[in-house]
């Protein structure tokens, strides 16, 4: 459903758009499709995290491209972040953990990408929401945790509890200091217009009960960094980015979508 609702956004080089066309997509077409009559801004909001995330991805290798020598990204699924990422990034491997389809993904972005990219790639099943697990499973696969991370959890915070993703975000920092995480989540349905807010509402419900749940988690991004010893560097809303990063204007203030991205670094 993602993908689909995401089109042109989700993939950003050869290799990415032969990836997601090689992917059989019908499962998530009836989904997509209540979804955009449902919620009209819900393509809306995925295009904007996947700009949003690319864009950070891209000023941090600019400005300390350490960071994104290694790339992690728990709860991956099947989108192309990190195929993209190594095929434009020589130097990077990536580490994708999934609880499914992993072993799938590893034989796609062979057949899609040269194996000078592919070998760079990790593909891991793995129960994210398992701090040791997911550790244990990076070691085996050559990730070195004494070197900087980027760690991207997109669409992930929505389906773990607080505690789950408190644990998540500590698992990043444990090692190097000099780490950072891209974080996606929703934030607070109080202070958003009642338009928004019954709109969210909706549309998490939606979502929600096709994995036999009544709504889909909420984070409070402030008292999760604090706990997981990080800080906020950076925090951003769909109106943010669709200014920052020229898109067509639907979202006018932070009040009309929860929807956020942030940028975390570890406490000093």
């Amino acid at each position: 459903m993602v993908l689909l609702l995401g089109g042109d956004q989700v993939a950003r080089t050869r290799e990415g758009r032969a990836l997601t066309a090689a992917l059989d997509l019908s499962s998530g077409t009836e989904l997509a499709a209540q979804a955009a009559r449902d919620s009209p801004d819900a393509a809306q909001r995925v295009r904007l995290r996947k700009a949003c995330i690319w864009g950070w991805m891209q000023d941090l290798a600019r400005c300390d491209p350490d960071v994104t020598g290694q790339l992690v990204v728990p709860g991956a699924g099947l989108a192309p972040l990190a195929l993209d990422w190594c095929a434009t990034h020589p130097r990077c491997s990536a580490f994708e953990l999934d609880s499914e389809h992993m072993d799938a993904k590893r034989t796609l972005i062979a057949q899609c990408a040269s194996a000078a990219i592919s070998r760079r790639i990790s593909c891991t099943t793995c129960d994210v929401r398992s701090p040791q697990a997911l550790h244990e499973r990076l070691l085996a696969h050559g990730w070195n945790p004494q070197r900087p991370a980027l760690w991207v959890l997109e669409g992930l915070s929505y389906y773990i509890s607080r505690d789950e993703l408190v644990a998540l975000i500590g698992c990043a920092f444990a090692g190097s200091p000099h780490a950072k995480v891209i974080l996606e989540f929703s934030g607070p349905r109080e202070s958003l217009t009642p338009r928004a807010r019954a709109h969210t509402e909706q549309y998490h419900q939606f979502i929600a009960a096709r994995i036999g749940r009544l709504d889909l988690e909420v984070t409070d991004i402030h008292q999760v960094a604090e706990a997981a010893g990080a800080r906020v560097e950076r925090l951003v809303d769909p109106a943010m980015i669709e200014q920052q990063y020229e898109f067509p204007r639907y979202f006018k203030s932070a009040d009309e979508s929860a929807m956020r991205l942030a940028l975390l670094s570890a406490a000093r």
